[in-house]
């Protein structure tokens, strides 16, 4: 861990490629949480009440299904370009970490495919889509029970339905963060030369070690205590900027030290996500090292005759 450590905070173009791969694989959503304004079940009303009722009414007609079919492709056409770009990513760190001097752990990647790299960091988060499921069950009790007996209004209404279901956000998390370990781990098991279901199989056997259980722990608890504060420095600064730009007569030199702040903690905050990010897939691939002393052979883990 203190290899990884030291490997990862003197290599700042790891930090980039970290913090990149994380937001197009869907990171952009977290770090844009705190600008962002939930909207009001009024304001939900407004916006789709039209599409609603013409789909209600008017039938399903050619141009709407022509517009759903539409927005789903290019939906999924984000998506597996943000999950190939972060492959991609993960790909360069990865070699670029398992020949590093200075982490010692000497072996080679292989040469893989971005499309199964990417197939199995997506087989990989099947728990967090077992989570998803039931959270969106739940979810959607929660929001009809509190619209239909409103609590305090005074509290915005997502932490309104989310307080009706807690345990969703912890199966969410939970979920993921057991998901981005096999994945990870499963992605070098696929550059060590093993098959696609050896990978899988390797990952989360050995996330069931009590070396990884450990790496795992830390670095989960690295990411929360890295993340939460990004979020409560970003948000207040960027409330505290609100507030100048409600005031009656706005003062230009507020206004510039208020967007300072916000600018500044957002630069700063994703460069500690991406040095904890880079930290995190650099322990990942010293996972890969065998016990004792390394054998300086690339790709020492190959697939046995039962997984050729």
């Amino acid at each position: 861990m203190l290899a990884s450590f030291l490997a990862a905070l003197g290599r700042p173009d790891w930090w980039s490629m970290a913090l990149a791969g994380f937001l197009v694989r869907g990171g952009i959503v977290l770090v844009l949480l705190p600008i962002v304004t939930v909207p009001t079940p009024a304001q939900l009303a407004t916006a789709f009440s039209p599409a609603v009722s013409q789909l209600a009414f008017g039938g399903l007609t050619p141009v709407v299904l022509l517009g759903i079919v539409a927005g789903s492709i290019v939906v999924l056409a984000v998506v597996a370009a943000g999950g190939l770009a972060g492959a991609w990513l993960d790909r360069e760190q990865l070699s670029s970490a398992a020949i590093d001097d200075e982490l010692g752990v000497d072996w080679t990647p292989l040469p893989t495919s971005l499309r199964e790299a990417l197939s199995v960091r997506l087989a990989a988060h099947l728990p967090t889509l077992a989570a998803l499921a039931y959270a969106t069950f739940r979810l959607v009790g929660a929001t009809y029970d509190e619209l239909t007996s409103p609590g305090d209004i005074a509290v915005p209404i997502v932490l309104r339905v989310v307080g009706r279901a807690p345990e969703t956000v912890l199966f969410l998390v939970a979920g993921w963060l057991v998901g981005e370990a096999v994945g990870g781990l499963a992605v070098r098991h696929l550059a060590a030369g093993a098959t696609f279901g050896a990978s899988l199989r390797r990952g989360a056997r050995q996330l069931l070690t009590r070396r990884a259980l450990a790496t795992f722990g830390l670095m989960s608890v690295e990411l929360v205590a890295v993340v939460a504060p990004f979020l409560l420095a970003v948000s207040r600064a960027w409330q505290q900027l609100r507030d100048i730009l409600l005031l009656p007569s706005v003062d230009p030199l507020l206004v510039g030290a208020a967007l300072l702040v916000l600018v500044a903690s957002w630069i700063l905050g994703l460069a500690v996500i991406g040095a904890a990010l880079a930290w995190r897939a650099t322990a990942w691939t010293a996972e890969l090292r065998p016990a004792g002393k390394p054998r300086p052979d690339a790709g020492f883990l190959h697939p046995g005759p039962s997984e050729a």
